[in-house]
């Protein structure tokens, strides 16, 4: 993979995990701005956000200082070749803006832009805005490989659109206390669900590198695979913020998307995993409490991959009198759990499980690894 696709690996998956940290939406857009233009090679690169009435209600910009944009003055507002663009909802590459019917000549100080790209911010289904493009390094037309990485920052775009809007409703009550609860509630679940799975992804990426040059199919489709990913992603993010379960357990059932993480583990961190899962103890769990749960396996198994140079992990589900026990052992570099540095993941991990009315025992095991109990209130049957 030559210096570009590293680059573009890297960006990818720095716009992802700076859509699942990042709760300022003007901070967030700048970000998406600034690595569209690196990533695609672009000189100028900027988000609009679009009002009720079709026009833009947000432009932030990359590649254009203060003093330049002052001199331009106001910011587009989304009508001619732009109004075009957030009607039609469609991408768009243009060798030169000049030559489309609906291309108004710029204001005046404005630096000249020929090459175009545009993509659409999505959410359900409706055009929430776009992202542009202009001015193609070395004076190229934009490719479809720089189309298709537009729109996997449009994607993400969209989402932090979406959860700073759903936070400026929260705080539109007034609420204070309701507030920090939502706040303190999104963080949890994007730092769980959200970074864990694009860590994943990160993982993956970097392990196509060393494919490139040797196998092309299967770079192809663990680039696929990867976008399919960022894609659960941009659904799961939704689902947190309505409190609803991550999309894997709400299609797939639990036990499904257990089996995806161990998966993930395998690919990502080069670690065998077995399961002997009871699926009498999976539906034993209620259907409450089961995003919990494959949210602290998701966290456990983000630890193992990131700190443990496991070779080994088993992971048991099994039914005992008045809970469910899981039980998940690895083989690689252990810790005390009394003074390891605590981050976010250990202690999530331990509000979920209080959560749930359950416990979770952590013990290093001899001569190395670790033994992580967690059990969980079986439901009434």
């Amino acid at each position: 993979m030559n210096d570009l696709g590293r680059r573009q690996t890297a960006g990818l998956v720095e716009a992802g995990l700076a859509l699942a940290s990042e709760l300022d939406i003007d901070a967030l857009l700048q970000r998406i701005a600034d690595l569209a233009g690196e990533l695609v090679g672009a000189r100028y690169a900027a988000v609009g956000v679009v009002g009720d009435d079709g026009l833009l209600v947000r432009f932030v910009y990359s590649g254009i200082d203060e003093e330049a944009a002052k001199e331009i003055g106001d910011p587009p507002h989304g009508r001619g070749l732009l109004g075009v663009l957030i009607e039609g909802g469609r991408p768009m590459r243009m060798r030169k803006i000049s030559e489309h019917p609906d291309s108004y000549a710029f204001p005046h100080n404005h630096p000249p832009m020929n090459s175009f790209l545009g993509v659409p911010i999505v959410i359900r289904n409706r055009v929430f805005g776009r992202l542009y493009l202009t001015e193609k390094e070395g004076g190229e037309e934009f490719s479809k490989d720089d189309e298709r990485i537009a729109m996997t920052l449009a994607a993400q775009a969209g989402v932090a659109i979406e959860n700073a809007n759903l936070l400026e409703e929260v705080k539109a009550r007034g609420d204070e206390l309701a507030v920090l609860e939502e706040r303190d509630r999104i963080s949890k679940e994007l730092h769980d669900g959200v970074i864990q799975a694009i860590y994943s992804v990160g993982l993956s990426l970097q392990g196509t590198m060393g494919l490139v040059d040797r196998d092309t199919e299967a770079t192809k489709r663990r680039l696929n695979e990867a976008i399919g990913t960022l894609d659960d992603v941009v659904r799961d993010v939704r689902s947190y913020i309505f409190a609803l379960q991550p999309k894997s357990v709400e299609e797939r059932g639990l036990r499904n998307a257990i089996e995806e993480l161990a998966k993930d583990l395998e690919v990502n961190a080069l670690v065998e995993v077995k399961l002997e899962i009871d699926d009498f103890a999976l539906d034993a769990i209620s259907e409450s409490s089961k995003g919990d749960v494959i949210q602290i396996i998701r966290e456990i198994f983000s630890n193992i991959a990131r700190h443990a140079l496991a070779n080994e992990v088993t992971l048991t589900c099994s039914l005992e009198e008045e809970q469910v026990a899981i039980v998940i052992k690895g083989d690689g570099v252990g810790f005390d759990p009394e003074t390891v540095a605590r981050g976010h993941g250990l202690t999530n991990i331990e509000e979920r499980v209080e959560r749930l009315g359950g416990s979770i025992e952590v013990t290093p095991c001899s001569p190395k690894g670790m033994l992580q109990v967690i059990s969980v209130p079986r439901t009434e049957s």
